[in-house]
């Protein structure tokens, strides 16, 4: 957790980043309002940096059917 967001690991060595303005239609002030250390939530590949080595995450618009652990 990091006051911008969140980093979440989506497979062993990798990580990518949800902000704020990623976890719903409302931007939040602080993740831990919407997730936990250690939580599973479903995230989207939003964007691939492959220069800078980063993943840009989103967990905003998923379908119900697609809300699982992952």
């Amino acid at each position: 957790m990091i006051p911008f967001g969140a980093f979440v690991r989506i497979a062993d060595g990798i990580e990518g980043l949800v902000h704020n303005t990623q976890f719903g239609d409302e931007p939040v002030e602080d993740p831990g309002q919407i997730v936990s250390e250690g939580d599973e939530i479903t995230v989207r590949i939003v964007e691939v940096d492959l220069v800078r080595r980063r993943l840009t995450l989103s967990a905003r618009n998923l379908p119900q059917s697609e809300k699982r652990s992952d």
